[in-house]
């Protein structure tokens, strides 16, 4: 029985039917519908085997449960359901993670504060550690040590500022300590101190002085959810809104990369995603692709997964060098897949916005370039059969009304593009994590006119892929299209009652030749750590 525990709640502890994106769904409040049937849909239960260990866990959880193994602690996984066979008298520490403890984060913070109720991912994280199981084996000694991307939600400023969260901590007995940051290296240092009763900071930041190098990143021992593994770690274009350009860019050489690709393969994983802030950069010491770089490592995910798809990809980056992205499709692109998905960060239409927020997202081009960019990256992504989904920001500090016009204009341009289009408010994070979140009582009209776009665009858009998007075998495929295609047509339904949809004003305008490259300022160098 292992004394140290790791879980996290069933909307993140699930494989969402093999389709990442369906991930997405539990950011969304249970509305109109049971929590059932959302269950059903976006986070189906994980198998367990007799231990209460998951077939697959959540990455980040997995390199955690690797460090700890590595450094010769008696620590694993556990379902949230399978708690109580090691609580309370058995674990000694309990590791939780997340995504997004109480739906602050975007998209869940959109969801909720436009229905104004709370998301299947805040209501699961209490749930989880509210059982009693949990309450007493806090009650009893046992330590809480909570980590993950949304670590900030539990900090004392975040607590400060949202009573909210210091009630429901205090209604379940509190937590030991909260660690922001990459803890790989740091998580072994915590957890011995909690085993051997030792004091435990309440608070931990750790910044790019303490981001482990490569070689101290622990490779994953068990299987991942859908397969997923990193490629490397960072982002070097510093947009002010992002906590990940606070961390030093690093690669992963192929052989560990490959190390990860042969755990998940040997318990049969045959789809897989790769992993990093910009798969397209993969290698790169600049915001430059390098090709010897990138192919290789695509051949090498083909040689392990029948389907390969990216976690992210920056507009900049693939206008870089267009014609590379051809080579990528004819890597991956074959009988047993003919299509894959990414997640691309649009954020505005406004050029002015670029310069103030995001300078480094459109380089080497300049802002003025930036909707004619994400236009013909769009129609690239297309030619080459990547859909993504599109993400913008509503509400970033010094948006103004012609800023939003401009993003507005950007969507009716997209009219016609296979991906989806997914707005969010404004959350304070990275460097501008001192500044308020953004709500629905404080959109203009624009907003919500944005809002419906986007929407509208989503509804289309999510029709015209259903077939695409699941392409897996089996009796129940057919049943989950069907179903699905009710709950957008449902959607749709409400959104047309509710005068939330909004057609394009005017026709989207022809795509611009991909190949064509607009003139590119000098590319800067970017210190890759080792």
């Amino acid at each position: 029985m292992p004394e140290v525990v790791i879980t996290c709640d069933w909307t993140l502890m699930s494989n969402h039917h093999g389709k990442e994106f369906l991930g997405f769904g539990t950011t969304t409040p249970a509305y109109i519908l049971p929590e059932r049937v959302y269950q059903r849909m976006f986070f189906p239960t994980m198998p367990v085997d007799e231990n209460g260990y998951p077939r697959e866990a959540p990455y980040g959880m997995r390199k955690i449960e690797a460090s700890l193994m590595d450094g010769g602690f008696d620590a694993r996984i556990v379902h949230p359901s399978h708690l109580d066979k090691y609580m309370p008298g058995k674990a000694k520490v309990l590791l939780i993670s997340g995504h997004d403890y109480f739906g602050l984060n975007p998209p869940s913070s959109t969801f909720g504060g436009v229905m104004k109720k709370e998301p299947l991912n805040s209501v699961n994280f209490k749930r989880m550690l509210s059982q009693p199981a949990v309450i007493e084996a806090r009650k009893q000694g046992m330590k809480i040590i909570a980590g993950g991307p949304c670590a900030w939600q539990l900090s004392p400023a975040t607590r400060m500022k949202l009573p909210f969260i210091q009630e429901f901590l205090d209604s379940i007995g509190g937590i030991d300590t909260v660690v922001e940051g990459e803890s790989d290296i740091f998580v072994r240092d915590i957890v011995g101190k909690a085993l051997r009763n030792e004091f435990l900071p309440p608070h931990v930041v750790l910044g790019a002085k303490e981001a482990p190098k490569v070689e101290q990143i622990s490779s994953i021992k068990f299987a991942s959810v859908n397969g997923l593994i990193e490629i490397g770690r960072g982002c070097c274009r510093g947009c002010s809104f992002c906590s990940v350009t606070t961390r030093p860019t690093r690669w992963y050489p192929l052989d560990k990369i490959e190390e990860e690709l042969k755990v998940n393969a040997a318990v049969g994983f045959r789809k897989g995603l790769l992993h990093s802030d910009d798969v397209y950069f993969y290698g790169s010491p600049n915001v430059m692709p390098h090709e010897e770089k990138l192919i290789p490592l695509l051949k090498l995910a083909k040689r392990y997964y029948e389907q390969v798809g990216w976690s992210h990809v920056a507009i900049a980056s693939l206008m870089t060098k267009p014609k590379l992205l051809q080579k990528c499709a004819e890597v991956l692109l074959d009988d047993k897949q003919d299509w894959w998905g990414v997640e691309v960060g649009v954020e505005t239409g406004s050029p002015r916005m670029i310069t103030a927020a995001m300078p480094g997202k459109v380089a080497p081009f300049k802002a003025s370039q930036w909707p004619e960019l994400v236009v013909q990256a769009a129609g690239l992504m297309n030619d080459n059969k990547l859909y993504p989904a599109c993400t913008f920001i509503v509400g970033l500090p010094q948006e103004t009304e012609d800023d939003v016009a401009k993003t507005i204009d950007l969507i009716d341009d997209l009219w016609d593009f296979k991906g989806l289009l997914v707005p969010m408010f404004f959350v304070p994070l990275g460097h501008l994590k001192s500044r308020d979140w953004f709500r629905r009582d404080r959109l203009s009209p624009l907003q919500e006119e944005l809002l419906k776009r986007a929407l509208t665009h989503g509804v289309r858009q999510s029709k015209a892929m259903l077939n695409d998007f699941f392409d897996w075998e089996g009796s129940n495929t057919r049943l989950y299209r069907a179903g699905f295609r009710g709950f957008i047509a449902f959607l749709e339904t409400l959104a047309r009652i509710n005068g939330l949809w909004s057609p394009a004003q005017r026709p989207a305008r022809a795509m611009v030749d991909p190949n064509s490259v607009p003139d590119r300022l000098p590319i800067p160098t970017i210190p890759v750590r080792e």
